[in-house]
């Protein structure tokens, strides 16, 4: 935002890793986490939840032979997102770009008011990051990464940006930890999402928020805090500049459920 506001182009590169958690190199993250010195003990536990794990195919009522997984870490485990963090912990930086990361979300950012060296700077970390992902047996999945440019005039012609040396499409949005970003930053689309979002959600719950419905108020207003309310609040300080007439239609929503809950109007 700071970039955008300077008149600086800021370009950024929202990277698809294809099945993170399925293809981490079991080998590679218990070399990691003997160079984090992790303790002997701690790291014999880590090693026996995530080594010799078992994998069958069921077909009907035939179930494969047991075969030993060289890959992967348990989909939705408690420590999942921690030991993926470590696995990753030491990805390449540079002092020319902003590197941001959640999980298997990465994104990296370089902004200047000369568009070549905005290219030039994530030219130069999308190399290293190829030698890296390469090296630590991660793949990327090239159709879904994609590059946006941030800056307050629309640009037709954009440089080129590669990895693994194939180019990745410039688009006129991208999504980083659930918010949309197009690139002149209106959040027209977030908050249309939003909308949508909001209203389906509205329509499951109506028959429990309805005016007609025997649950109390205090309980409706309690869906409506723990459900309703933090699909337009979520990630709001970063979108919450956006056009008044954008936000209006976000407030006439909730004050719509505020009524019907409360039963007013």
């Amino acid at each position: 935002m700071s970039g955008f506001e300077k008149g600086e182009c800021c370009g950024t590169v929202f990277l698809d890793v294809q099945k993170a958690f399925d293809r981490v190199w079991i080998q590679g993250l218990i070399h990691k986490l003997i160079r984090y010195k992790t303790p002997p003990h701690l790291l014999q536990l880590l090693k026996s939840y995530v080594e010799e794990r078992k994998f069958a195919v069921k077909i009907g009522n035939s179930i494969s032979e047991a075969k030993i997984m060289r890959a992967g870490i348990p989909q939705g485990g408690k420590i999942s997102r921690v030991l993926y963090s470590l696995y990753v912990n030491d990805i390449p930086k540079t002092h020319k770009t902003l590197l941001g990361m959640y999980a298997d979300d990465t994104a990296i950012l370089a902004k200047n008011k000369i568009h070549k060296y905005t290219a030039a700077a994530l030219n130069q970390h999308l190399a290293k990051l190829d030698y890296w992902f390469l090296k630590w047996k991660i793949a990327l999945n090239i159709n879904k990464t994609e590059a946006v440019y941030f800056a307050k005039g629309r640009r037709k012609h954009k440089p080129i940006v590669k990895i693994e040396n194939q180019m990745i499409t410039w688009s006129q949005q991208g999504k980083y930890l659930g918010v949309i970003l197009d690139e002149i930053l209106t959040w027209k689309n977030h908050i249309t999402t939003i909308q949508t979002k909001f209203r389906a959600a509205s329509r499951k719950l109506f028959p429990l928020i309805a005016r007609d419905s025997e649950m109390s108020r205090k309980y409706k207003l309690l869906v409506y805090t723990a459900i309703l309310h933090p699909m337009i609040t979520y990630r709001c300080p970063i979108w919450g500049a956006a056009a008044k007439s954008n936000i209006r239609k976000l407030e006439i929503l909730e004050n719509n459920i505020i009524r019907l809950i409360c039963n007013a109007g």
